[in-house]
């Protein structure tokens, strides 16, 4: 969903773009060329002529229970890749320009205090955030062969696409909608537009670093699911759902919903990054317009 919208807007720029994939192919234009980072396996092609790479691969961390196997699922599928294509930069003598890292919010950890989390804010100590610091290290041997890098650590993502947005507008539209937990958890977000123009900007602005990628306003889980519901002309009528009944549903991928740290944003801005959607209402509005 991400890498689509980030080719789009670096299409419309005038780049060239190509993907790495599982399999060979093309997607409106976009060549994909294969590669397995487990087997180790890369059709050098790719990369000839390549500038900048942006990293997106990882399994997804909503869609399956964490068992200890899906875990080590979770984190080898966001360090394999981009370790592997490490190694084939350095094997050929490749000379890449610029190297961008998706990272995540996660990395803050899982809480809901009304501190405020910025890039200098060390990692927490759960899951998600053992997932980042890990997926981020791994981006380490680019910094070390003298290759500028970025980090996007990425909230909540607003598209029609695909992701959050779709599941809880469904959720809301059928009459069923409730706010999670206490309601009280933060709900960093950000719109799909917003992101993608975000990447695009820390490479041409060639901006290296840490930077989060949340919107400007922060607001509860509960407010959230009282504008969604009023977006799409709906009203909630439920009582909050119990954290006991998603951590029973869930397991221990509950806490991406009943916890959330409230995260600043202003280290982008300050870069010079202007969001289109800085408020959820003018998220929102956009987003119902099927």
């Amino acid at each position: 969903m991400l890498g689509k919208a980030i080719s789009e807007v670096l299409l419309e720029k005038g780049h060239e773009v190509v993907w790495l994939g599982r399999k060979a192919g093309s997607y409106k234009g976009i060549k994909m060329f294969a590669w397995d980072p487990q087997q180790k396996k890369i059709d050098l092609k790719a990369l000839e002529k390549v500038d900048v790479i942006i990293h997106l691969a990882g399994a997804s961390i909503a869609d399956k229970r964490w068992t200890k196997e899906y875990k080590r699922t979770i984190i080898n599928s966001r360090v394999q890749p981009i370790e592997f294509l490490h190694e084939v930069i350095v094997q050929n003598s490749i000379q890449i320009k610029q190297v961008i890292g998706a990272s995540a919010i996660g990395y803050y950890g899982s809480n809901s205090l009304e501190k405020m989390y910025d890039e200098s804010d060390g990692p927490a100590a759960d899951f998600l955030a053992e997932t980042c610091k890990s997926w981020e290290e791994s981006y380490d041997p680019y910094s070390k062969s003298d290759i500028p890098l970025s980090i996007v650590r990425i909230g909540v993502v607003f598209s029609k696409q695909g992701g959050a947005y779709p599941k809880l507008r469904s959720i809301v539209n059928s009459g069923f909608g409730a706010a999670l937990g206490t309601g009280k958890q933060y709900f960093p977000w950000i719109h799909i537009d917003d992101l993608a123009s975000l990447f695009v900007f820390v490479m041409t602005e060639k901006k290296p670093g840490v930077y989060n990628a949340v919107s400007d306003q922060m607001i509860t889980n509960k407010e959230f699911t009282h504008l969604l519901a009023k977006s799409i002309g709906k009203r909630i009528f439920f009582p909050n759902i119990p954290s006991f009944v998603l951590h029973l549903l869930l397991g221990e991928r509950a806490v991406m919903l009943l916890t959330g740290p409230r995260i600043s944003n202003k280290k982008i801005k300050e870069a010079g990054f202007r969001f289109r959607y800085a408020d959820i209402n003018s998220a929102l509005k956009d987003l119902s317009h099927q």
